[in-house]
């Protein structure tokens, strides 16, 4: 039972994170294209795209460790994996 409501815990701050990931690539794309603002360093729109799918996944594999299709072992390293991939994008973009 302790196992089950830690699962559904951790689910739904993750999904919450990757909540905000996408929110944050669709800001950012939409603050880079539709506003007058002119910026010293911007992050390509392939990255930005590339994010919030990857923000899309994690919600995918966050709900599957709250249905509990996903062991709690996978979903760490799946979600480990693309948020790393997520913090080194915005922090080291490639041209």
């Amino acid at each position: 039972m302790k196992k089950t409501i830690t699962y559904k815990v951790i689910g739904t701050i993750s999904v919450l994170i990757n909540t905000l990931i996408i929110f944050l690539s669709i800001y950012l794309y939409y603050s880079y294209n539709f506003s007058g603002n002119l910026y010293y360093v911007m992050i390509p729109n392939y990255v930005l795209l590339i994010n919030a799918l990857i923000g899309i996944i994690g919600i995918i594999i966050s709900v599957m460790l709250i249905r509990k299709i996903v062991g709690i072992r996978l979903f760490l390293i799946l979600t480990a994996v693309l948020w790393l991939v997520v913090l080194l994008n915005y922090f080291f973009p490639v041209f």
